[in-house]
This record gives C-alpha cells, sequence and structure tokens, in this order.
C-alpha cells in the first residue's frame, strides 16, 4: 500500500516550510522517501501514514467530506485529496474542494486501490 503526498513550491516559498508542511503530515514510524524534484517536492509513503490521516480525518468528523472528495477526485485508477498547505505546515489536514481554497496551492495525496480498500474497510469497522 502507498501514497505518494506532493506540493509545488512557489517562488515566492522556502523549498524547507513546504518540504516540514509535506512531512507533518507523514507518520515517524513510517519509512518514507523524499524526492526534491525541481519545483516540486514529493514524498512516497506507507500504511502508518495512511493511518495517522484517517484518524485525523475521523477525529474531526470529515469521513463523509473525505469519502466525496475522494469519489469527485478520481484519474484511471488512482484517487486524490487536496490539502490546505498552510494547515499542513502547522500539523493541521484541512481538506479543500478545489485547489484555489489553498492561497499556495494544495498538497496533494494520491492513493493507490489497495490504500483505497484500507480506507473503506477502515471507515467501516
Amino acid at each position: 500500500m502507498k501514497l505518494y503526498i506532493s506540493a509545488r513550491v512557489n517562488p515566492s516559498e522556502d523549498p524547507e516550510k513546504v518540504k516540514k508542511a509535506i512531512i507533518n503530515l507523514t507518520d515517524p514510524k513510517d519509512e518514507i522517501k523524499l524526492e526534491i524534484m525541481q519545483d516540486i517536492i514529493r514524498v512516497e509513503a506507507g500504511e502508518p501514514t495512511l493511518k495517522k490521516l484517517l484518524q485525523a480525518i475521523k477525529d474531526k468528523d470529515m469521513t463523509y467530506l473525505m469519502l466525496k472528495l475522494l469519489n469527485e477526485n478520481k484519474k484511471g485508477d488512482k484517487f486524490f485529496l487536496m490539502l490546505n498547505k498552510q494547515a499542513a505546515f502547522v500539523s493541521r489536514v484541512v481538506m479543500c474542494d478545489d485547489p484555489k481554497e489553498s492561497p499556495l496551492g494544495p498538497i496533494i495525496i494520491e492513493f493507490d486501490n489497495e490504500s483505497i480498500k484500507y480506507i473503506i474497510n477502515d471507515i467501516r469497522k
């Protein structure tokens, strides 16, 4: 099970702050793979991070919104959510319906099919 967390670094942003926003969404126990490309920072994460994100979403009673957005944000066999980059910088999970809801651009979380199955099974519990 894999998920990818990525964000574009705008010219006005400090790349270290964007990296911190992304890392704040991951679980410290997860063995992540960090990639820094020209203007994109991307992390590959696994089950510990998925569990952490799901718990944050459940704690805020945003499960229905997450399922709605995942249903709307399907690209082929991949699903994605957009999160507010500024909120993630302070370790908050705030989902976006539209990229414009995150003034500096969203953080994108892409889920593979195995992750989606895990999410559905976890919500049914």
